[in-house]
């Protein structure tokens, strides 16, 4: 931030008078409205307004020539997320100088993505990668290192390539707020720019294309009561720290993945109802941009961090547990453990085949994004990482058409008949031919049936007498 108190081309005067407003740096200046900041001085906004225009001419933009932007070194790029249906879901892929949100409730699989994305980055641009290292940001906890390291010899992308490890995951501990934005403003850049200085002499060092946060919304979990002030002071750190991502993420050509949590959504009763001038309210637009509804329950869960963050972001990726299982086609590595089922029960006694193949499945939502529409698929946790599932097919009979209307064909009739069902097809008649389209068989009136078959039987009551019932004869 650039401090009004050295900025020459104010006087000594104009610098008295704005810290007597508490405006000390130019974005203060320039963000804020000049009749705010006239009331907060105490002065003319028309005084205020000079000393805007003063700043301004001081701090020229220049805009940049089409020839220069054709010179720069081209800093755009798209990072493969290691699966074909997720990509084509993203837009093609994670792309650099967007601020990417994944938010989902504990066992989700946020950190699987995020770990797989932090090896994938280090891939050569022909493969999919971004030919570059990884910063992860950890606000709890220490980095699953073996978690990684199974990935990355499970994941065939990465198993085949030999060009990610360990090395080029760079990793630090973010305790609190005012430690993330120092970092992000101080430490992050400076260590960007060595990395970029010593790639100068040294073509084997991996440049910056990854950040990482794990996750942002614990560094806001206050013990206090919420008031005003503290949602106030929540909202100034939320704006430091997006604007501190924005620009490295466009400075330096950066992917940023941002993992966020969810809280309980609920719904409320809308007061609007008698005057429709007042508008929707916050809790009635923000299923909209805070939920997933692809299936039902989904839109239980909310992100957090409020309206302030995600205007902040510029895709927002929801991963929800729906408890339901599947099972899938692929093959689990064999040296993947068979694990208890959640519901205690153990997988000893079930065949090894249907054991192997029977997976928790869970939601994957784009709720919004910049470079591709909403969307939803399934997916799984496995040793690779998170891998998509193909859509269900409706059930079909064979031989029978689908429909618009329906993909079952309805039960067949029962002929209203007193012959065995097995037996139909092959009682005598016109009637009881083998077509099921047919007109059902009928007694005719006033006949017993049974009667009428006895009556054609040739066996006569000699043979039956003839008949021994001596077993040993």
């Amino acid at each position: 931030m650039v401090s009004l108190a050295s900025h020459t081309a104010l006087s000594a005067s104009q610098k008295a008078l704005l810290k007597r407003g508490q405006i000390t740096t130019l974005s203060d200046l320039i963000l804020t409205p000049a009749q705010d900041i006239a009331r907060k001085c105490r002065v003319s906004p028309l005084e205020i307004t000079a000393i805007v225009d003063v700043v301004c001419r001081d701090h020229f933009i220049h805009a940049p020539t089409l020839e220069e932007l054709l010179s720069a070194p081209n800093l755009w790029g798209i990072c493969t997320s290691g699966d074909v249906r997720l990509d084509a879901a993203l837009g093609g892929g994670f792309r650099t100088g967007m601020i990417w949100e994944v938010v989902g409730e504990s066992a989700a699989g946020k950190t699987q993505l995020a770990l797989r994305m932090s090896l994938l980055v280090q891939l050569s641009i022909e493969l999919g990668g971004l030919a570059g290292s990884a910063c992860y940001l950890l606000t709890s906890g220490r980095l699953p290192t073996s978690r990684i390291l199974q990935i990355s010899q499970h994941h065939p992308l990465l198993a085949s390539s030999g060009q990610c490890g360990l090395d080029d995951i760079h990793t630090m501990p973010i305790p609190s707020i005012d430690f993330l934005v120092q970092t992000l403003s101080r430490h992050l850049p400076d260590f960007i720019e060595r990395k970029l200085e010593l790639r100068k002499t040294d073509s084997s060092i991996r440049p910056i294309r990854l950040v990482v946060i794990d996750a942002l919304g614990e560094l806001f979990h206050a013990s206090g009561k919420t008031s005003t002030e503290t949602l106030v002071q929540r909202a100034q750190n939320i704006n430091d720290i997006s604007t501190h991502l924005h620009t490295l993420s466009s400075k330096y050509g950066i992917v940023v993945i941002v993992l966020n949590e969810v809280v309980d959504a609920f719904e409320r009763a809308s007061n609007n109802e008698e005057d429709p001038t007042v508008g929707l309210t916050y809790a009635e637009q923000s299923k909209w941009f805070a939920r997933a509804h692809s299936l039902p329950g989904e839109d239980r869960k909310e992100a957090s961090l409020g309206l302030v963050w995600a205007n902040q972001i510029n895709a927002r990726i929801m991963m929800s547990r729906t408890g339901r299982r599947r099972y899938t086609t692929f093959i689990r590595p064999a040296t993947q453990k068979r694990q208890k089922l959640e519901d205690g029960h153990d997988t000893r006694n079930i065949p090894a085949e249907d054991t192997e193949r029977l997976e928790l499945v869970r939601r994957l939502s784009i709720v919004f994004s910049s470079v591709s529409n909403p969307g939803s698929l399934d997916y799984v946790v496995d040793s690779t990482g998170i891998i998509s599932l193909e859509e269900e097919k409706p059930f079909e009979l064979a031989n029978e058409p689908t429909t618009a209307s329906s993909s079952v064909a309805p039960p067949l009739a029962m002929p209203d008949s007193q012959i065995a069902p097995l037996d139909i097809g092959f009682a005598e008649g016109e009637s009881a031919v083998n077509d099921l389209s047919s007109e059902p068989i009928v007694a005719p009136d006033d006949e017993d049936e049974w009667e009428s078959f006895w009556e054609k039987d040739e066996i006569t009551e000699e043979m039956y007498l003839a008949a021994s019932l001596d077993p040993d004869k």
